[in-house]
């Protein structure tokens, strides 16, 4: 094989790996951060929860917020590409790419398409509080257990 058919091939190769990544890494934005794991979880009971506090679960990839209305769950999975953000002073950032949320939820700036998603919390018979984060929640209902 001649040197210069050797270094096209290697070229093509290489370009084809690149052009691969690049179609992968594009869709994945379309897919990760969206609903339907189709599991609860059973998280603790309310006294777990320190009032006004953001508590993170790393299995389950969710904050659970208690204060004085209730308890909240909301995703850590950013809607861009499915890092796990941070909590900070004023709400929610991505280490990955630098997407901004509000203490809502909300996208303030970065390259994350919508907002964090916010999940059903029940309260079993026994008492532990239950993250069903197959249901999300509307504006309305994230605050609904006492």
């Amino acid at each position: 094989m001649q040197r210069r058919n050797f270094i096209r091939k290697v070229s093509v190769t290489l370009a084809s790996v690149a052009g691969a990544l690049a179609g992968i890494s594009f869709l994945k934005q379309f897919t990760h951060g969206r609903t339907g794991s189709g599991r609860k979880a059973r998280v603790g009971r309310i006294a777990d929860f320190p009032v006004d506090t953001y508590t993170f679960l790393e299995e389950q990839k969710i904050f659970v917020y208690r204060d004085h209305e209730g308890v909240r769950a909301v995703s850590a999975v950013c809607t861009h590409l499915g890092c796990i953000v941070l909590r900070t002073t004023d709400g929610f950032e991505c280490p990955c790419h630098g997407s901004c949320y509000s203490e809502t939820g909300d996208v303030r700036s970065g390259p994350a398409p919508t907002a964090l998603q916010w999940y059903r919390v029940e309260k079993a018979p026994d008492g532990v509080i239950v993250v069903d984060m197959s249901e999300t929640a509307s504006a309305e209902e994230k605050f609904y257990l006492t």
